[in-house]
């Protein structure tokens, strides 16, 4: 349990490089491990985003977009090593990380009889100042599962959500709220009562749990069952927790991450055997984000692979968070694009090296072609500023992009 006079919960000065979550603080973590609980409890309650950690540094939280100063000291190696041992909830975790295996898990902190704090957590093998050592990136996340209105998805997506199959993918770098897009598009399958469905969720690790809809109680027929997947928890590889969900009859399946060829084949696979794939990537733009998944495969494959990847393909997203004008907190910028029967055609023309242009030319018809749905960053960017919801300053460079913006692609 978390003792909450332990935590400063004060406003800092968000001009300030500093920010203070515990009232008193330890000469060492690693003899009072309830005080590090506390402050990873403590830095989520005041709105932290992200908690980093390694040796000789002090503990840094992102606020908003900002890295903050956390501490008032350096930690030592052995703190941060016991840090990791007691996230992992065993003694091994510093040799895997030694090993050059990074370790993605979740940590669950109680905070009363009711409540609890979850986070999703990074652990991977760094030098610092010439010795081996180990860098901590905790994401704290939500006990409630966003909606599609927390996330601010356009309505004009809403109805491509749902086909009987598929693949939906949600691009952009890390920290970009991707995960918790796809969640919001999940908690839309679990509680739409004119179709119930079955969904099998894969993630590394579980971010959200759905506890607060998936009951009994709830007036939903729709389930889920979610799988870890990593070194140590239920399935080793998202390739194989996919291959695995085929065999279990759902008709959702959502796969954290598609990011080697392995699992974007096993994404298509599902596609084109009757099952709607909910997926994200890294890229920086839809252009780069089609080129990449095409380019997870070899020369000799990639032909037909593409055309099983174009023809799989309903809706790619691309999103970036911007402050908002406040500063309190941060808004989802979208690019989108729907793949009908007509775009698809339209990139199957021509070969994968070709896709930007067909991008770049479909955002430009979709000026004055009302059939195809379809926006730039650019566009979002606009309206946001229209409405007063973000600052010029803060989209300058996307505004400067001009329409169809592409991103930084190498080919």
């Amino acid at each position: 349990m978390i003792d909450l006079d332990r935590i400063n919960l004060n406003p800092d000065d968000p001009n300030e490089t500093d920010v203070t979550i515990l009232k008193d603080e330890p000469n060492r973590f690693e003899s009072d491990l309830t005080a590090f609980d506390h402050f990873l409890v403590g830095a989520a309650m005041k709105g932290a985003s992200d908690i980093n950690i390694s040796a000789d540094l002090r503990m840094r939280v992102q606020l908003h977009g900002d890295q903050k100063l956390a501490t008032k000291r350096r930690l030592l190696i052995t703190e941060v090593q016991a840090m990791l041992a007691h996230l992992w909830s065993a003694n091994d975790a510093m040799s895997l990380v030694s090993a050059g295996r990074p370790l993605d898990f979740s940590y669950e902190k109680k905070i009363d009889r009711k409540r609890s704090q979850r986070f999703r957590v990074n652990a991977t093998g760094e030098q610092r100042f010439g010795t081996n050592g180990v860098q901590i990136t905790l994401r704290a996340l939500p006990d409630t599962t966003p909606t599609l209105d927390d996330v601010g998805l356009e309505e004009e997506l809403r109805d491509h959500l749902e086909p009987a199959s598929g693949i939906i993918v949600v691009a952009g770098a890390t920290g970009h709220g991707k995960s918790t897009t796809m969640a919001a598009m999940t908690r839309s399958h679990l509680e739409n009562r004119d179709r119930s469905r079955k969904i099998i969720d894969l993630q590394a690790p579980i971010e959200y749990t759905f506890r607060d809809i998936n009951t009994d109680a709830a007036d939903v027929a729709s389930f889920i069952s979610q799988s870890e997947i990593g070194v140590g928890r239920n399935i080793p590889t998202f390739a194989e927790g996919v291959r695995a969900a085929m065999r279990r009859a759902p008709a959702v399946i959502n796969v954290g991450e598609s990011r080697d060829r392995e699992s974007m084949e096993a994404c298509i696979e599902a596609c084109l055997t009757g099952h709607l794939v909910n997926t994200t990537t890294h890229a920086g733009s839809i252009a780069e984000a089609l080129r990449r998944m095409a380019f997870l495969f070899p020369p000799e494959e990639q032909e037909a692979r593409s055309f099983d990847l174009m023809t799989s393909l309903n809706l790619i997203v691309w999103q970036r968070l911007v402050k908002t004008a406040d500063g309190n907190g941060r808004v989802a910028l979208r690019e989108y694009l729907v793949l009908d029967r007509n775009v698809r055609d339209r990139f199957l023309s021509v070969p994968p090296l070709e896709w930007v242009n067909v991008v770049k030319q479909v955002f430009s018809d979709s000026c004055s072609n009302p059939n195809l749905v379809a926006r730039t960053m650019t566009q979002s960017a606009e309206k946001l500023v229209q409405r007063k919801i973000v600052k010029v300053e803060d989209v300058s460079g996307i505004l400067q992009a001009g329409i169809g913006f592409l991103g930084q692609i190498k080919l």
